[in-house]
């Protein structure tokens, strides 16, 4: 435990050192802690991503070839997932990948500590419209809010019938949360899910380039 509130006190006079020092306010502060945590940690992160497209089109590839599978043994659920399983090995693919695992479960101390930071800081002062960013604000929470459902929204790996609500329920659950607790967490999640959509968006756009780059080679 001494090690976690080390880690806290860290976040928290690194914070300090921006608004006061660097004469930034706590808002800017916010903005860029955030965004150097997430470029220190864009190594980790562009993998996992990475990983996943990788992931999202083999399955797409393999989707005529599941179908048949389901319409030979649907009604054989034990011999479908046996089959199911030996093309997810012939393809190198694995019901959960591990590594995109291990890579979130070494990010949770760092967003942990973030979080435990932002709640706890007094007299924040002002970022534009907000007066004190260590109360709630409405706009922030609902901007919060926007990021995460534009977020969810690019997940490709959605399930259509279900594709509205899992993009719509998490932005909800957002606002009611960030409504309960200070407005600098809203800025932190509204920028940390913002540089989520702008990774994913420079990601697709490399893979794309390079998916097109092989195909005129062929």
């Amino acid at each position: 435990m001494d090690l976690w509130h080390q880690w806290i006190g860290i976040l928290q006079h690194a914070l300090t050192f921006g608004a006061v020092d660097l004469h930034l306010g706590m808002g800017l502060a916010v903005i860029l802690m955030t965004l150097l945590v997430r470029l220190a940690l864009l190594p980790l992160t562009w993998t996992i991503a990475r990983r996943a497209e990788d992931r999202h089109a083999t399955l797409q590839r393999l989707k005529p070839a599941l179908e048949q599978l389901k319409k030979r043994f649907g009604e054989d659920q034990r011999r479908y997932a046996q089959e199911m399983a030996k093309l997810y090995k012939h393809e190198g693919l694995r019901l959960m990948d591990g590594t995109s695992f291990f890579g979130a479960l070494v990010q949770l101390p760092v967003f942990l500590g973030i979080y435990q930071a932002l709640r706890a800081i007094k007299d924040a002062g002002r970022f534009l419209w907000v007066n004190d960013l260590a109360r709630p604000d409405l706009w922030l929470a609902v901007a919060a809010g926007a990021a995460t459902m534009a977020l969810m929204a690019m997940n490709a790996d959605l399930p259509e019938h279900m594709r509205l609500m899992l993009v719509v329920v998490p932005a909800i659950f957002t606002i009611i949360a960030a409504l309960k607790v200070s407005a600098a967490l809203s800025l932190y999640w509204a920028t940390t899910n913002a540089f989520s959509g702008a990774q994913a968006i420079v990601l697709r756009s490399v893979l794309g380039r390079r998916s097109h780059a092989a195909a005129r080679k062929v």
